[in-house]
């Protein structure tokens, strides 16, 4: 799957932003840059909530699959 953000303005001005296809932390940094280019046209946005996705539900946005994961997770521990 592709990486994409969906953004909802509301009609009293709260934006709520959804991050999908992102692996680990990447969608923060992905929402400093948004926040950054909305500051660049004078759109101040902080975060008032941050909603994370559990393990699973990033492994499907990503394509990945549960024992492809638990195999990579397990070869890490196994690393001198």
């Amino acid at each position: 799957m592709t990486k994409r953000v969906d953004v909802k303005v509301g009609r009293d001005g709260h934006l709520q932003a959804e991050f999908s296809g992102f692996a680990g932390d990447d969608c923060v940094d992905e929402a400093e840059r948004l926040r950054q280019v909305l500051a660049g046209f004078g759109l101040l946005v902080e975060p008032l909530t941050i909603q994370r996705k559990d393990p699973a539900q990033i492994a499907v946005e990503i394509g990945e699959d549960e024992e492809t994961r638990e195999a990579v997770q397990k070869k890490v521990r196994e690393s001198p």
